[in-house]
């Protein structure tokens, strides 16, 4: 392969002369035609990301929306970079064939000025979202303009949209929506060297976007009420509020040879320099011609039942208590059989089971002076990219 990334290294020199048209990439799996669509048309509802002054050392984020098919109205509330709501809700109504383009960074404090617009209609009093429905026309197009005159760039940012037109059936039932957010991704990288970096924009929304099983909630709550559809489910399950989303990180030089297995994590919207990620993108040495990389939302770690060890608990029947994961008493007794227990050892601090893998999207840039190109990166089942197979896994690795 080093043919092809010696080649891939002459076009990025060309293209620091004459830059080109960078075409967008189709993500998806197996599913409804339409769907596999990166920037389709919108149904139910979107994440949009947004940067801005704070997070990203300047630029300005302008707002594209688009109603290509009847009267539609766009109810949003802002989020900043780790995922708490800040600022008014806004509201966009559109006619047919309408456009909207406004600017989305500097609403005002409390409102951020970087991280995640959540989008749909209003409940009529502007303080809960409901999803577009395309039967009555509901249907948008939206992506963010990112500007830097620092940096001397514009960028489109790609929305991450929960169902896209074609595919309205499963955005009723309540399952299956379609997104592009996956629990894996892959990018190349130029050797970090002579002015010339990457940086990867990571995009993990946590359970203030969207909240389901045992409680439905969050911005896109996948059902509002008894009677109302709710957003189609984002699968996996988002990270908790608060917690930030494990990533393991695969690193391989342009022979395919693996030059670094580590990780990281990402919270909400997160920037990371892929020197940040390890030092290895800028080693000359390993990886002169670039690096192909595998980026996967891994699983949070379980955290064991802390027992005490000379407080016993009463149980019935040779039975541990509810909720008491804690080993019987005398030791080495068994529950259920022989020798019997009789006693349980009390539990101090429950259990915390491992949850995951996580979704997430990412973006990447590579700039150089007078150079820069910028888009969402291939994702995919994380089961998949390790070589799998498309249904190599359960709905939890999608």
């Amino acid at each position: 392969m080093r043919k092809l990334m010696v080649g891939l290294m002459i076009v990025v020199g060309l293209l620091a002369v004459t830059p080109l048209a960078m075409p967008a990439m189709a993500q998806g799996s197996f599913s409804l035609p339409g769907s596999q669509d990166p920037v389709g048309l919108i149904t139910s509802g979107a994440v949009i990301p947004f940067l801005g002054e704070g997070l990203a050392g300047g630029g300005m984020s302008f707002l594209e929306l688009y109603a290509p098919v009847d009267s539609v109205e766009v109810h949003m509330f802002l989020f900043d970079s780790a995922c708490v709501r800040g600022g008014p809700w806004i509201n966009v109504p559109l006619t047919p064939n309408d456009v909207a383009l406004l600017r989305i960074d500097n609403i005002g404090a409390p409102a951020p000025t970087s991280g995640l617009i959540t989008a749909g209609k209003s409940d009529g009093g502007g303080f809960t979202l409901f999803p577009w429905r395309p039967e009555l026309g509901e249907v948008v197009a939206a992506r963010t303009l990112w500007a830097n005159s620092n940096g001397n760039f514009v960028r489109v940012i790609d929305p991450i949209a929960l169902a896209t037109y074609g595919e309205e059936f499963l955005n009723f039932a309540n399952e299956g929506g379609w997104s592009p957010m996956r629990t894996a991704a892959a990018f190349f990288a130029p050797l970090e060297a002579g002015g010339l970096h990457t940086t990867i924009y990571f995009v993990c929304p946590n359970t203030n976007i969207q909240r389901h099983l045992p409680s439905n909630g969050g911005a896109l709550s996948p059902s509002t009420s008894p009677v109302l559809i709710g957003f189609p489910i984002i699968r996996p399950e988002l990270q908790a509020a608060g917690a930030t989303t494990p990533l393991r990180v695969r690193i391989y030089d342009d022979e395919e040879n693996l030059l670094r297995d580590v990780t990281s994590s990402c919270n909400c919207l997160t920037i990371r320099p892929v020197t940040g990620l390890d030092a290895v993108y800028a080693s000359a040495a390993s990886a002169p011609d670039g690096t192909y990389t595998e980026v996967e939302g891994s699983t949070s770690t379980a955290v064991p039942a802390t027992c005490s060890t000379t407080v016993i608990e009463t149980i019935t029947g040779n039975a541990p208590n509810s909720g008491n994961a804690c080993s019987g008493s005398p030791a080495g007794c068994v529950f259920g059989g022989a020798p019997a227990c009789t006693g349980q050892f009390q539990q101090i601090t429950p259990a915390i089971p491992g949850l995951g893998p996580f979704s997430f999207v990412a973006y990447r840039s590579i700039t150089v002076p007078g150079f820069d190109v910028f888009g969402r990166v291939p994702g995919g089942n994380r089961c998949s990219i390790q070589g799998g197979g498309p249904f190599c896994s359960a709905t939890s690795d999608r």
